[in-house]
């Protein structure tokens, strides 16, 4: 039976950046929407529309839910914008994001959510690396040595000690959302590393939780083109860092 909602006073935001998913947006609500009312009594769902040419947000506003709301930039900003832009509104307790085409289970947040509370973690991050059974995503054996390489790269640059910095699966509690966030400078899928590394610099706890990633017949991201452009990114993230930039940052924040 459905939790009675109420959408004032929110325990849980899912943020989903979306960018021309009018193909697929709807079919993901559609299983976000009854989730989030049969395990939450106080949540919202917020749908990012960065800059879309299609109609992406007629498809999301005709749905009509009084939990979901879709809030549209002006122009494409890139994934990482759009995520900041998403999460900073966000009024969750624990805040949530997961990308457009829905590729990691959503039991993953009910998952989250008792890590949350049991170990007390300021975040809590998908790991494929820890998901033990077989994925539902074969990957080929090129995309294998390319995010090998690649984590070694981020790990020796930034010093996460994070094997899967990547997964589009991230949960955080408001008060780390509000110190990370403000601070991202990165637009694109580089985003991923410069939260963690802020989540690092900062001394917040991370959990880990394996997750299982499920097919999608449409990814967005090109193995040989975007690993340089996080690879370009990783070393901005360190450069910001010996410049005082995520100093800086955090202080406007305070000070506003």
């Amino acid at each position: 039976m459905p939790r009675k909602r109420t959408c004032s006073e929110m325990e849980l935001s899912l943020v989903i950046p979306a960018y021309n998913e009018e193909k697929r947006i709807k079919h993901t609500l559609e299983a976000v929407m009854p989730f989030m009312d049969n395990h939450f009594a106080s949540y919202e769902v917020l749908v990012v529309d960065d800059g879309s040419t299609d109609g992406t947000v007629a498809v999301v506003e005709a749905l009509g839910h009084p939990c979901l709301q879709v809030v549209s930039l002006k122009k494409n900003m890139g994934k990482g914008m759009a995520l900041k832009h998403g999460m900073l509104l966000a009024k969750g307790k624990y805040i949530f994001f997961m990308d457009a085409d829905l590729p990691y289970p959503l039991e993953s947040i009910t998952k989250a959510l008792h890590v949350f509370y049991a170990k007390k973690a300021d975040l809590v991050i998908g790991g494929r690396d820890l998901y033990q059974e077989q994925s539902d995503v074969p990957y080929p054996l090129s995309r294998k040595i390319a995010s090998a390489v690649f984590s070694r790269f981020i790990n020796a640059v930034l010093h996460l000690d994070i094997p899967d910095t990547q997964c589009g699966f991230k949960g955080f509690t408001k008060a780390a959302t509000r110190v990370i966030f403000p601070q991202l400078t990165i637009q694109g899928f580089g985003f991923d590393f410069e939260m963690l590394f802020l989540a690092r610099k900062y001394g917040y706890h991370i959990e880990r939780i394996p997750v299982n990633l499920r097919h999608s017949v449409d990814s967005k991201v090109h193995i040989i083109r975007d690993s340089w452009k996080m690879f370009r990114d990783a070393l901005q993230v360190r450069t910001n860092d010996w410049n005082g930039v995520y100093n800086k940052l955090k202080e406007v924040r305070h000070e506003g």
